[in-house]
């Protein structure tokens, strides 16, 4: 664990080094949530020799990263179980003593198991073919690009535009960072939140939520997010988000066979693992069990609550999906670290409705940025990120609370 503290100090420190350049003159303006009508090309996020050179050198630390921790890392589970879909084992993709064996044929721990639903193989089964350390450069290689196109998504529709600093911060943003080190898909689950906000901004209310459904790759994150459109009554979204959820389980039927998609849920309950994950949760759970009061009851309530505040705040859609995707965070009952970096989308949220004035923004990202660094190389744990989180979310719905206040007087 220290090795892993170390290098991503040291990923930092590079990447702030090799990526300074002169950020865009951010001006503050009486209406800041007005988005820029005609944004300076300059200032927009763009490909450019220089960007691609220095994504390559960055793709050359990840792997070199990756290699010499590999065990550390999540990557070699998803490729270990796409062997096992490949070479015959995908019936007993769920039985204990298959998944050891191929632990020890690719050199995993026999902690390391594959716990995610059949369908989240999917990315991974084509690079199966390769070999371990070249599958992992080429799933990173498209996660810098999925990044590029939800941020490049973010900039068109909230017209916030910061050059290519966007992409060279996320880059050192810990979620990120930890994601693109462990190959997991917490960007892809980013993508499809950004791209359904786009198609609902544009009245396209059943795609975007098919759209979303993605996302149930990691199926605890939308779990929050369903109930909070079921009850804003937005009809369209969730049949969107239905009938893409439908399809998805349908695909993992045929990976594995209906019998061994039906023995998931006993084999999540009963893979324990050598360690607590609690402590490492960012949401009510770990938090409530950090403070020694982590109760059933408490926890329903306090998730109820978080999801009712949440659904008041829908007033449009910006607010609504900015609160929506804080609450799905807190009530999710599992969340790795790297799924934190869904935070992106409420950020550039509030900077687009005003909630986090333009001229912050700076010194929000260097506090935030810093903060979470410290927190991992200092060791503290990750369930005390649910504070800011929860308090994020209070703050989004005072915003509301002010905003509505002269409707009803």
């Amino acid at each position: 664990m220290r090795k892993t503290k170390v290098w991503c100090t040291t990923l930092a420190a590079t990447y702030t080094l090799v990526s300074i350049e002169k950020p865009p003159e951010m001006h503050d303006s009486p209406q800041p949530a007005a988005p820029i009508a005609q944004a300076d090309p300059s200032q927009r996020l763009h490909l450019d020799a220089g960007l691609i050179f220095f994504l390559v050198l960055t793709l050359g630390v990840f792997v070199a990263v990756h290699h010499h921790l590999e065990a550390q890392f999540d990557f070699g589970i998803f490729y270990y179980a796409s062997h096992m879909v490949l070479d015959g084992y995908r019936h007993a993709l769920y039985n204990f003593d298959a998944q050891h064996l191929f632990q020890a044929r690719f050199h995993r721990p026999p902690d390391s198991l594959f716990r995610n639903p059949p369908v989240a193989l999917l990315p991974f089964l084509p690079l199966a073919g390769l070999p371990v350390l070249a599958a992992y450069a080429v799933w990173t290689l498209v996660s810098f690009g999925i990044l590029y196109l939800s941020l490049k998504r973010l900039e068109r529709e909230t017209g916030l535009c910061f050059g290519n600093w966007p992409l060279l911060l996320s880059l050192v943003y810990v979620p990120v960072m930890g994601c693109l080190l462990h190959g997991q898909l917490s960007i892809l689950m980013l993508a499809a939140f950004v791209f359904a906000y786009a198609l609902w901004k544009h009245d396209r209310l059943f795609l975007g939520g098919l759209v979303l459904s993605i996302a149930a790759l990691k199926f605890q994150l939308i779990l929050g997010i369903a109930a909070v459109l079921l009850l804003r009554g937005r009809w369209k979204e969730l049949a969107g988000l239905t009938a893409g959820g439908l399809v998805l389980l349908a695909l993992s039927a045929s990976i594995t066979g209906i019998p061994a998609l039906l023995s998931y849920p006993s084999f999540v309950l009963h893979s324990d693992l050598p360690i607590n994950e609690l402590p490492h949760m960012a949401n009510w759970q770990g938090l409530l069990f950090l403070l020694g009061v982590n109760r059933g009851f408490l926890l329903a309530s306090l998730s109820l609550l978080t999801i009712l505040w949440a659904a008041w705040q829908w007033k449009d859609l910006d607010r609504g999906l900015c609160s929506a995707a804080i609450a799905a965070m807190l009530v999710s009952y599992h969340l790795t670290p790297q799924d934190l970096t869904l935070t992106i989308l409420p950020i550039y949220l509030c900077a687009k409705i005003g909630i986090l004035p333009r001229k912050r923004i700076p010194l929000f990202l260097l506090i935030t940025f810093l903060a979470l660094l410290a927190v991992v190389v200092i060791g503290l744990p990750i369930a005390l990120l649910a504070i800011p989180l929860a308090a994020a979310l209070w703050w989004v719905g005072r915003d509301t609370l002010r905003h509505t206040a002269p409707a009803t007087t």
